[in-house]
């Protein structure tokens, strides 16, 4: 992914952090993404949402708190982001119920039998390694939703989803940057006798 579309991002979540105007412009471009996804994945308050790159102002996981009630954990791989993301919040009042931390989505050292929901950002990366990771580490059941990109910024990402991913279930957007979001739900092992 090229480094611009980062610091595009970054710009406007640093803005969002310092600024509530701006934060509620902001959050509106996820609103709709996020109710599509919380419907695709069934997600209610009895969820906990792990968000992998949450970002300097994790929009995403701040939303799916919001409109479920689901407990949810960020982690981002970007030690910069963690203070400002922590910043708003504790500004919006929900750090018993949105926790965030500073961790690499393919870390052995995340315990992700305690999440029901796994959301991967659209700018993960490298998202191929970290859904590997993840998807040996969860337990069967376990939803796993995959941002993708519009189909004219495939380049600019990657064609993860054309593989493993085009078979599930997914949601269209119509966001500018986000096309769909697959649901991956993990299926039991097979144990031979």
């Amino acid at each position: 992914m090229p480094r611009w579309i980062t610091d595009l991002s970054y710009k406007i979540e640093n803005k969002a952090v310092e600024a509530q105007l701006i934060y509620k412009l902001a959050s509106r471009y996820y609103h709709d993404v996020i109710e599509r996804e919380s419907v695709l994945a069934n997600i209610t308050e009895k969820d906990h949402i792990l968000c992998i790159g949450g970002g300097i102002c994790p929009f995403s996981a701040i939303l799916f708190h919001q409109m479920t009630g689901a407990k949810v954990t960020v982690i981002d791989n970007n030690e910069k982001c963690i203070p400002k993301a922590r910043q708003i919040i504790n500004r919006l009042g929900i750090k018993e119920s949105v926790k965030v931390y500073h961790h690499d989505g393919k870390s052995e050292h995340i315990m992700f039998a305690d999440y029901s929901v796994v959301h991967l950002a659209l700018q993960v990366t490298p998202i191929e390694q970290v859904f590997y990771a993840i998807e040996r580490q969860v337990v069967s059941g376990t939803r796993l939703l995959i941002r993708r990109p519009k189909k004219l910024l495939n380049k600019l990402y990657c064609a993860f989803a054309n593989g493993l991913l085009s078979h599930c279930a997914y949601t269209s957007h119509k966001s500018c940057n986000i096309g769909s979001t697959a649901l991956y739900i993990k299926k039991a092992t097979q144990v031979s006798a």
